[in-house]
């Protein structure tokens, strides 16, 4: 796996758990309640998902192209 990808799963893996650490951290201070921190829990996880699996299809796409420029002379 190209380290590339590694270090932008790992960048995705961190946002998303710091983000989830920090609701559950609400939580526990009684700033939210905790229905609302499993919800926040679930949409987050699903964000994070959502945005590395973009992130990966735009970087595999660019990272072998099948269609290559080509230049015309004038």
């Amino acid at each position: 796996m190209p380290a590339e990808v590694t270090s932008g799963t790992f960048t995705y893996a961190f946002i998303t758990l710091a983000v989830i650490a920090a609701t559950w951290l609400s939580a526990f201070t009684k700033r939210i309640s905790k229905d609302s921190a499993r919800i926040i829990t679930v949409v987050a996880t699903l964000a994070g998902i959502s945005f590395w699996l973009l992130w990966l299809c735009a970087w595999m796409h660019q990272w072998h192209p099948l269609i290559t420029p080509t230049w015309k002379a004038a």
